[in-house]
């Protein structure tokens, strides 16, 4: 393996790590807040669940499905790529 083609895994390997780190920061601040009022109700604490705390929460749970798009077209490149030429194909077709 050449320096080019061994700094490019490196690259690449990099990229990965931060993206799953993003994933998975993402994924603890959309269910932790619905989770702790989950833990909190377990404990005996009476808990509301007609409350805008806990709709946002859930709201904040299904956005967790949501972010993960954003994540990949902010990291990959190819991904981006993708992307465009599905939406120019539908363009074209449109």
């Amino acid at each position: 393996m050449n320096a080019a083609s061994s700094s490019s895994v490196n690259a690449a390997g990099r990229n990965a790590v931060a993206t799953s780190l993003l994933i998975c920061c993402g994924f603890i601040a959309c269910w932790s807040p619905n989770q702790i009022n989950t833990i909190v109700s377990y404990l005996g604490h009476t808990v509301d669940y007609t409350t805008w705390f806990y709709h946002c929460t859930v709201v904040l749970v299904f956005m967790n499905s949501c972010i993960n798009p954003f994540i990949y077209a902010a990291k990959y490149r190819e991904f981006q790529a993708g992307v465009r030429s599905l939406l120019r194909v539908q363009v074209d077709q449109g």
